[in-house]
């Protein structure tokens, strides 16, 4: 039990560490004092600090995809799937504050860098996702085909910029309402 608490309390820390510093900013010596353990200790649980951002990668991450992967089922309903997705990454956002800023970081962060070859996989996962919910979607907007690509990367920088601005300024929800203006003023521009 004090196993798991101690490897909980590392990878916390390492993950505020990285969303507020940035990965490469951020030395094992600081870690480990932040947390209150010695460097042995994180080499035992975590081998390294690459080790401790694969973790947060294959577990935090691998949860974010899973999220968005449930809420971006195409129904028929392409208005209710966007607007989901988009609820989606707003509610994983608020729940997993430091995660998501994380997540943010790591999605610019530098392409040979060692944090964007980590979490490489769950960019293109997440990116895979809602453009396979574009494509579906092409059955009834048939004038979206062929910019399937074009569009799902737009609504996912907006929802990810969405979401990371909920968490900058502390929004405890963001309503059914707001949610219906941001899909509504996608979908159908903003002269509407």
């Amino acid at each position: 039990m004090e196993q798991d608490s101690t490897k909980q309390t590392i990878l916390q820390t390492a993950e505020r560490l990285f969303a507020y510093k940035g990965y490469d900013a951020v030395g094992v010596q600081e870690i480990v004092t932040d947390a209150g353990i010695t460097k042995p200790t994180l080499y035992y649980y975590f081998r390294s600090k690459r080790g401790l951002l694969e973790t947060l990668v294959s577990t935090k991450g691998q949860k974010l995809t899973d999220t968005i992967a449930q809420a971006a089922t195409y129904n028929g309903d392409f208005f209710n799937s966007l607007s989901c997705t988009l609820k989606a990454f707003i509610q994983f956002a608020l729940e997993n504050p430091d995660f998501f800023r994380l997540h943010c970081t790591l999605l610019k962060a530098p392409k040979e860098s060692e944090p964007f070859c980590i979490y490489k996989p769950v960019q293109e996962r997440l990116s895979k996702i809602i453009l396979n919910l574009f494509i579906e979607a092409t059955t009834i907007f048939g004038n979206m085909k062929g910019k399937e690509e074009l569009y799902s990367t737009l609504f996912h920088n907006n929802a990810t910029s969405i979401a990371m601005s909920s968490v900058a300024n502390g929004t405890a929800e963001v309503d059914d309402k707001t949610i219906y203006i941001i899909t509504h003023s996608f979908i159908y521009g903003f002269a509407d």
